[in-house]
């Protein structure tokens, strides 16, 4: 007797059930226009806790001493160890050597670690910016990224065809020492 009131219960509250969703009626409604204004670069800077300086090329041409690592010694917390003469190792907040990673073009560098007469086999005059990211990061740049980043950011190829080039020259009068840089190119078609 009483499966049946069970039962008898079930199909009424299933046949209410079958009849409010038939009774629904359908309704179109339009949104406005959602306008995006986010960089991917800031998003991330929102998301991490790194503190995370950008010095691009007019910066480092000011402080340029012939050697990067000298260059980007003027950012609180990066410091330069010199290993003698235009030779310099970075260090971050008193990290160096295998604690922190330089990264060129996406391709990490790990010519500082060798030893300690081994500084940055990077080519100074062809540096368009550097970003340091002061803090661990070793979940983005591998393990030897304890201490921090120093990414050094390539030249932007140009929109429209042209002729394009530099030359840098430097000049120590101390130890009669000259460098230069040139640099020709030129972007035609897609």
């Amino acid at each position: 007797m009483r499966i049946r009131y069970i039962l008898g219960t079930l199909g009424i509250c299933s046949t209410l059930s079958a009849y409010s969703q038939t009774a629904d009626t359908v309704r179109s409604v339009s949104l406005s226009e959602v306008v995006v204004t986010e960089t991917y670069r800031h998003a991330q800077a929102k998301k991490t806790a790194l503190t995370t300086d950008i010095l691009r090329k007019d910066f480092l041409d000011k402080h340029f001493t012939g050697n990067l690592v000298q260059a980007i010694e003027n950012v609180p917390g990066v410091h330069s160890m010199d290993i003698g003469a235009g030779f310099s190792k970075p260090m971050i907040r008193g990290l160096e050597f295998n604690r922190i990673a330089v990264s060129e073009n996406g391709i990490k560098q790990e010519g500082q670690q060798w030893g300690a007469d081994h500084g940055l086999k990077i080519d100074t005059f062809n540096v368009e910016g550097v970003q340091i990211l002061k803090g661990p990061a070793s979940l983005l740049y591998g393990s030897d990224a304890m201490g921090g980043v120093i990414e050094i950011l390539p030249a932007q190829a140009p929109a429209e065809d042209q002729v394009f080039g530099e030359a840098s020259f430097i000049y120590k009068s101390v130890n009669e020492a000259f460098g230069g840089s040139l640099m020709l190119g030129v972007k035609k078609g897609p």
